[in-house]
C-alpha cells in the first residue's frame, strides 16, 4: 500500500523502540481503517532490537541472536504471512539435539521442557544418576500440593523430581532460551511448565497428557530463509509504506504530561502524543519515566536483565566428529564454566553453508548470575575454544570469527514477576491512561510472545484513542 492511500485519523501514537514489538505494534495500529499517525523512536542507529544478523564466512546473513520463532504460538506465522514471508519461511533440517553432562547425550524424547512424561524417559537416559532416577520415580507418589502454590520454578521442580531433573534437564532447556537461572525464575514466565502445575497430581501424568495432545502439524520452528532479520526488515518496510515515520538514533530522555496527552522529549527533538506504546526493556524504560511518576519508574527498574556473548565460528569439516549429526546441545548449569549452550548452525540449517563445507557454530556464554560481557574478546574465545574441546574432546581452530555482546538484553522474571506487572498496568491506566506496554520484559519472552503484546497493546491504544 503506498503512504497516498493511507487516510490517517486525527490522532497521534509515538512508539517507543522498534525492537520486534515496537514494529509490530505499529503494524497493528496501520492496519485498522482510518488509524492513526504512527512515529517510532529507536536509540539505536537500526531496527529490529536484539534480532539482528550480519554476513559471516561468505554468507549474506548469520543470525547474532535468536535464529527461529515457534510455529505454534500463531502470532509471528501471522505477522510473517502479513510481511510476505510466508512463502520464505524454512525449518531445521534436523530436530535432534543433545546436553552434554560428563559426555554428549541425546535429550530425551517424552519430555516438556525437561519434565518427564513417562518413567522410561527418567530411565532409559544417562543423564540422570541411579540415585537421580530412583527420586524421579517417586514425583508420582509425592502429594498434590507439593511443590504448588509458590511461584519459583527450581523450587517447584526440585521439590517434585529432585535435584538432578532440575539441574540437568529443566535449567539446561529453560535456561537456554532465556539466559536464566530456574532457582531465580517464576513459573508463571514459562506457560508450558505453569499449565502442568496448574493441573493437580503427578507431574509426571500432566507432561504425559501434554504429550498426548501435540499433534503433528509440522514443524515446531520457522525462519525466514534471510534470517529472522528479514522479519524485522519486511515489517519495517510495511509500516513505512504504510506512512510510519521511524527515527533511529533518537533516545527518549523524558515524557512528561501536557494535558490529556504527553509530551516526548528526544534531545533535540520533543513529540506530542495522543497515546504512546513502551516497547523497550523495562530497566531502560525506567529512566525515562521517573518525571512522570516515580513510583511507575521503580517498577520497570525492578526488572532485572541479564547479558549473554553470542560467539559464531567456523570448523573446518576435517575437524568435525561425524558422529554429531544434531543440532546442537545444552550445558547443565552445574557443569558450566562458560559456555551454556552450542548450536551446530550447518546441520540445523541447509542454508547455512559454506563454500569451504565449513561447520558454523554459535556458542553462548553466560547468563542470569554468571556474567561473561564484561571480558574482552580474547579471554572469551579462549574460554569458548577450552569448553568446546572439552566437551567434544577436539582443538577447534576457527577460520571465522565474530563476536557479539547482548547486554542486559534478556529479562529474567522472579517469582512474582507476573503480579508486579499486573500492578503496573493497573496503575498506567490510572495514572498515565494511553500509555501501553509491549515486549519481552512483561507478559512473555519469545519472539511469538513479544508480536503477541505487541498486538495487545495496539488494540489497548485503539481503546483509549477512542475513549
Amino acid at each position: 500500500m503506498s503512504t497516498n492511500a493511507v487516510h490517517f485519523g486525527d490522532k497521534h501514537v509515538v512508539v517507543v523502540g522498534a525492537g520486534i514489538a515496537g514494529l509490530a505494534t505499529a503494524h497493528h495500529l496501520l492496519k485498522q481503517p482510518n488509524p492513526p499517525r504512527v512515529t517510532i523512536v529507536e536509540s539505536n542507529d537500526r531496527v529490529g532490537g536484539v534480532i539482528h544478523a550480519s554476513p559471516f564466512a561468505g554468507l549474506h546473513s548469520v543470525d547474532e541472536s535468536a535464529d527461529a520463532f515457534l510455529t505454534r504460538t500463531p502470532a509471528a506465522m501471522s505477522l510473517a504471512a502479513d510481511v510476505g514471508l510466508d512463502h520464505q519461511l524454512t525449518s531445521p533440517a534436523r530436530s535432534h539435539a543433545y546436553i552434554w553432562s560428563n559426555g554428549i547425550h541425546p535429550i530425551p524424547h517424552n519430555m516438556v521442557l525437561g519434565v518427564p512424561g513417562s518413567l522410561s524417559s527418567i530411565w532409559q537416559t544417562p543423564v540422570l544418576s541411579i540415585p537421580g532416577k530412583m527420586r524421579a520415580s517417586l514425583e508420582q507418589l509425592i502429594p498434590s500440593p507439593v511443590g504448588r502454590g509458590h511461584d519459583n520454578m527450581g523450587k517447584a521442580i526440585r521439590s517434585r523430581f529432585g535435584a538432578q531433573v532440575l539441574e540437568r534437564l529443566v535449567d539446561p532447556l529453560v535456561g537456554s532460551i532465556y539466559a536464566t537461572d530456574t532457582d531465580h525464575f517464576s513459573v508463571q514466565g514459562m506457560p508450558q511448565v505453569a499449565e502442568l502445575l496448574a493441573q493437580r497430581g503427578s507431574l509426571t501424568r500432566a507432561s504425559h497428557r501434554a504429550i498426548q495432545r501435540r499433534t503433528e502439524g509440522g514443524p515446531i520452528f520457522a525462519t525466514p530463509l534471510g534470517g529472522m532479520s528479514a522479519l524485522t526488515s519486511a515489517v519495517h518496510h510495511s509500516i513505512v509504506e504504510r506512512g510510519c515515520e521511524v527515527l533511529l538514533s533518537s533516545p527518549v530522555n523524558e515524557i512528561s504530561r501536557n494535558g490529556k496527552s504527553y509530551v516526548l522529549n528526544c534531545g533535540a527533538s520533543s513529540f506530542d502524543a495522543d497515546a504512546i506504546v513502551l516497547a523497550t526493556p523495562a530497566k531502560h524504560t525506567a529512566p525515562f519515566m521517573q518525571t512522570l511518576d516515580a513510583d511507575i519508574a521503580a517498577q520497570f527498574a525492578h526488572v532485572e536483565h541479564a547479558s549473554v556473548v553470542m560467539i559464531a565460528l567456523t570448523v573446518p569439516r576435517s575437524q568435525w566428529p561425524q558422529h554429531l549429526t544434531g543440532t546442537g546441545y545444552l550445558v547443565p548449569k552445574p557443569m558450566q564454566t562458560a559456555v551454556t549452550a552450542v548450536s551446530f548452525g550447518s546441520n540445523k540449517w541447509a542454508h547455512w553453508q559454506t563454500k569451504d563445507n565449513d561447520m558454523i557454530l554459535r556458542v553462548s556464554l553466560g547468563r542470569d548470575g554468571m556474567p561473561m560481557h564484561h571480558l574482552d574478546d580474547e579471554r572469551l574465545l579462549a574460554l569458548a575454544l577450552a569448553d568446546l574441546q572439552w566437551h567434544l574432546g577436539i582443538e577447534v581452530q576457527p577460520t571465522h570469527v565474530r563476536l557479539t555482546r547482548w547486554v542486559e538484553s534478556f529479562p529474567q522474571y522472579r517469582p512474582g514477576h507476573s503480579e508486579r506487572i499486573d500492578w503496573l498496568e493497573r496503575t498506567l491506566g490510572a495514572v498515565a491512561p494511553g500509555i501501553a506496554i509491549a515486549g519481552a520484559s512483561y507478559r512473555g519472552i519469545g519472539i511469538p510472545a513479544c508480536i503477541a503484546s505487541a498486538q495487545h497493546a495496539a488494540s489497548q491504544t485503539l481503546n483509549a484513542l477512542g475513549s
